[in-house]
């Protein structure tokens, strides 16, 4: 009986947070829904979104009351290159190059569009996390997906509409990701 009892406990543990982390979010063509249980957020697609950037943090979120469970920093490619033919150590805190890229580094907030990429998105984290840690190589990552424009944040069964109440942030919904290691990128 105890046995039953547990593999139904993990099997629900497994079902809630693993298995459907993603089931508030729906995707169908150009709409985008999330569900975070006290309103509905729903977005329209903005365009095309594609760039790659040089991560400086990261955060995954298993909280179905966020709209986005992503929260990446980086810094485009770009102005990774730029800063770097300067001041080659620009990621180091100590660099006169840090003081230029801070500025720059964004907050992305990433809806997946699947387990993989989410899986994808996590990896990334860890790898990140991991590599500064043990003073390794920055990690890039290339991004894929359409950026999003928030329509309206409903309450169900209520004509309330509090999209003015949300942070303004911009959203995206990311169909691909792939790690890189940027000094090849940035070499």
């Amino acid at each position: 009986m105890i046995i039953i009892i547990g593999s139904l406990v993990i099997f629900g543990f497994y079902n809630y947070f693993i298995k459907d982390s993603l089931k508030h979010i729906n995707v169908e063509n150009d709409s985008v829904t999330v569900d975070v249980e006290d309103y509905l957020v729903k977005f329209s697609v903005l365009g095309e979104f594609r760039e790659t950037y040089m991560l400086f943090g990261g955060e995954y979120f298993n909280d179905k009351k966020l709209i986005s469970p992503i929260i990446l920093n980086g810094l485009i490619l770009v102005d990774a290159k730029d800063i770097y033919t300067r001041y080659p150590d620009f990621h180091r805190c100590t660099s006169p190059g840090a003081e230029l890229a801070k500025p720059k580094v964004k907050d992305l907030n990433l809806i997946p569009a699947d387990e993989s990429v989410l899986n994808e998105l996590k990896m990334t984290i860890e790898e990140y996390e991991n590599n500064f840690e043990n003073k390794g190589d920055r990690v890039c990552v290339s991004l894929t997906g359409k950026t999003l424009d928030i329509q309206s944040a409903e309450v169900p069964g209520q004509n309330i509409d509090v999209k003015e109440h949300l942070q303004s942030r911009t959203f995206h919904l990311i169909n691909s990701s792939e790690r890189i290691n940027c000094k090849s990128l940035l070499d």
